[in-house]
This record gives structure tokens, sequence and C-alpha cells, in this order.
């Protein structure tokens, strides 16, 4: 008996300290017209394609992740703010925050904001303020969103949907 009850302990342990070393915590969850959407902030980014060259910011090395109903990933950053969307997984929304051309370039495509992107980013103006990251990036002043290709021969088959 004494035997299983150790090893349950122990089994009890392992996954709290696997759980517990996860660099990504949750700040708020709430239920919108949208669906549910859950803020995280996530740091020590491990990943080379979000870290800049120089780290010379203390929020260089953490983002904000917004997640909607498990179909749109917003990533706010202290250089930019991104969105994905399961729908297009092949392209990255980039906030743009100047006035769109009115003769379009074929090559840059833009997308306007939209009910829940206002929500979504207007809250997350609200946790930057509450977290005291002055150096990230808000939305106030963006007009759309610039669209980028990432994937120009199609979203990797075995590739998990998540924030880029």
């Amino acid at each position: 008996m004494k035997n299983v009850q150790a090893k349950i302990l122990l089994l009890f342990l392992i996954i709290l300290v696997v759980s517990c070393s996860t660099q990504k915590g949750m700040i708020k969850k709430e239920k919108t017209e949208f669906g549910i959407v859950k803020y995280y902030v996530q740091t020590e980014l491990k990943d080379e394609s979000y870290l800049q060259t120089e780290l010379n910011n203390e929020n260089d090395n953490k983002r904000i992740i917004v997640k909607v109903a498990d179909s749109v990933y917003y990533s706010l950053y202290s250089d930019g703010i991104n969105k994905r969307t399961k729908k297009s997984k092949n392209s990255v929304y980039r906030l743009f925050y100047e006035e769109i051309p009115k003769e379009l370039d074929a090559q840059i495509a833009y997308q306007k904001l939209s009910g829940l992107d206002s929500l979504v980013l207007n809250r997350s103006d609200k946790i930057l303020d509450s977290l005291r990251w002055n150096d990230f990036k808000r939305w106030n002043g963006a007009k759309a969103f610039e669209i980028e290709v990432i994937y120009y021969h199609g979203f990797p088959k075995n590739g998990k949907f998540e924030p880029y």
C-alpha cells in the first residue's frame, strides 16, 4: 500500500513541476459574442523568429497571446501586433498604422479591422496598462492589417496551428 501511495505522490509531484515550468500563464478569460477569448502572457520565448537580434529591452523576450475560440490568435510584441486565423493558416496579419493607399499595390493586401479585432485589441491595451508594459505596441491609430503570406506552398500537413 505504501508503494502505491509513494508512486501516486511521485506522479503528482512530477505533474506539478512540469505544469509550473511552462512559460505561459493565463491572465484573463471571458465570454464574448465571438466566442471564448483567453489572454496569456508568454515569457522566455525560445524561437529565434520571435527574438530581436539585440535584446536591449526587457520586453523583447515576452509577448501577450490572445486566443479566440481556437480559430484566431493575436500576438502582441514590443515592436508590433500580429494576427493568425485558422481560415487562412498560410498568412500572418500585421497591424498597419498608416493610411491605406488609395491606389493599392497588387503585391500588398489589407484587411480592415473587424469588430472582433477592435474588441480584442482594446482589451489588450488595458491588459498592457495593468502589467505596466509601456514599451509594447498599442493598436490606437491602426486602420487595418497588412496581409503577408508566410507559407507559399501551403501550410505544413503536420503543422500545429499556433500564434506567430
